[in-house]
């Protein structure tokens, strides 16, 4: 596949992840599209919305993604009722989140034949997305409302060479559920 092919595909498969996190915290999910919101004002400038970010990459393609997600958004999507949860958590609770997007983009790449290494996660409390993306790179951003909350992700995609090696149609026969191994030193 081109470069073009593939990066079109990979935003694809960013945002059937991007709805399985979102399907995955039993929360309303509505996509948004940029021409319903004011993207600079309540998304790329937005003060006190916490930003995760999380990179992967391979010889071939470096990723990162940002998960920008209000604070009220976290409290009523976090695991354990808390009365009163205080930041710490919340910071916890988007980096959970991001590790969990990047988790679920690197099983769909995989039934593509395309095989990442992932970070970790860093939270940015009150960084701005502008601060965070990758410049000289391809950008995606897609939104969505959750529960009346305007929520962001975003993908930055860099490929270092013009072969990519990626299969079109999805293999139906991995088994990506099989346990790994963990070497301890």
């Amino acid at each position: 596949m081109n470069k073009t092919d593939v990066i079109s595909a990979i935003e694809n498969l960013f945002d059937l992840a991007c709805v399985g996190l979102f399907d995955s915290l039993n929360c309303s999910i509505t996509p948004v599209s940029e021409t319903e919101i004011d993207v600079e004002i309540e998304v790329m400038n937005a003060p006190g919305i916490p930003v995760a970010s999380i990179d992967a990459g391979s010889t071939d393609v470096e990723l990162i993604i940002c998960l920008q997600v209000p604070p009220s958004t976290l409290a009523t999507t976090y695991p354990v009722p808390i009365s009163n949860i205080d930041s710490e958590r919340l910071e916890d609770w988007i980096s959970e989140l991001s590790n969990q997007l990047i988790g679920r983009l690197k099983s769909l790449l995989i039934t593509h034949n395309c095989f990442i290494s992932l970070g970790l996660p860093t939270t940015y409390p009150d960084s701005t997305i502008k601060e965070l993306l990758t410049q000289d790179c391809h950008h995606y951003s897609t939104y969505f409302d959750l529960d009346g909350q305007l929520c962001a992700c975003f993908m930055s995609i860099e490929m270092f060479s013009d072969t990519f090696v990626f299969s079109q149609e999805a293999a139906t026969d991995l088994d990506i559920t099989e346990p790994g191994g963990i070497d301890l030193f």
